[in-house]
C-alpha cells in the first residue's frame, strides 16, 4: 500500500517525514488553505529521497501549473477544482502526471468520470471547500466506482482508522492512502511521531 502525506511546507518538518519514505509528499499552491506554500516557494528536493513532489491546485491555469512546475521541481499535480479533460490532456502532453480529486457525499459523485486522468483521489465534500475537511466519507459509496483505474483514498485518514483503510484495499483498486490534517500538529505542521508509527504499520502489511 502506498501513501502520501500532504499539505507540506516547513523544510525541517520536510525533512523528518521524508524519513520515514512516503511515496508522495503534496505541497499547496491554493492561497484558500492554510497550507499555502506561497508563489516563490521550491520543493527541497535534496532530502525527499525517493519520495514524489506532488503540486496541488485549485483551479490554476496549465500554463500557471506548467510555470510553478519548473520553477518549485514537481512532475504530479493533484487538481481540486473544476479542471476538465481539456486541462488534463494539456498538463499530460506537458509530461505531468495528473491526479484529479473528486470531491464525494454521495454514489452520484463517482458517475460518469473519465478515463483521462492518471489516478483519481476521493476526498469528502463539505460545502465549497476543496479538500482538507478533516473528515471521511461513506466509504460504502466506493461500491459505486465502475473504472479500473486505482485511486488514491483521502478524507479523515488518521492513524486510528489506518486499518480499516487498509481492508478496503482488498474490495477497491487503491493506489494510495492520504494522510493531511489528522496527523498534524497545526496546519502544515506533521507529528513525526505519528508519521513513523503510520510507517511502520504499512510497511507490515
Amino acid at each position: 500500500m502506498k501513501w502520501k502525506v500532504c499539505g507540506m511546507r516547513d523544510l525541517d518538518n520536510i525533512q523528518e517525514v521524508a524519513k520515514a519514505k512516503p511515496d508522495f509528499m503534496g505541497f499547496i499552491w491554493a492561497e484558500a488553505s492554510p497550507r499555502y506554500v506561497g508563489e516563490d516557494y521550491i520543493i527541497p528536493q535534496e532530502v525527499l529521497g525517493e519520495t514524489i513532489a506532488v503540486g496541488v491546485f485549485v483551479d490554476r491555469s496549465v500554463a500557471s501549473i506548467l510555470a510553478l512546475s519548473k520553477q518549485a521541481g514537481f512532475k504530479w499535480v493533484q487538481l481540486h477544482g473544476e479542471e476538465g479533460d481539456e486541462e488534463v490532456i494539456a498538463l499530460q502532453k506537458a509530461g505531468i502526471k495528473v491526479i484529479k480529486a473528486i470531491s464525494v457525499s454521495d454514489k452520484w459523485d463517482l458517475q460518469g468520470l473519465s478515463d483521462l486522468p492518471d489516478f483519481y483521489l476521493f476526498d469528502t465534500k463539505k460545502g465549497k471547500q476543496t479538500g482538507g475537511t478533516g473528515q471521511r466519507f461513506d466509504w460504502n459509496i466506493l461500491e459505486a466506482y465502475t473504472l479500473d483505474k486505482p485511486f488514491i483514498l483521502a478524507g479523515g485518514l488518521s492513524k486510528e482508522n489506518l486499518e480499516e483503510a487498509m481492508e478496503l484495499s482488498k474490495k477497491y483498486p487503491i493506489h494510495a492512502l492520504d494522510f493531511n490534517s489528522k496527523i498534524e500538529v497545526k496546519a502544515g505542521l506533521k507529528d513525526v511521531q505519528v508519521v513513523r508509527e503510520i510507517s511502520k504499520r504499512l510497511a507490515e502489511k
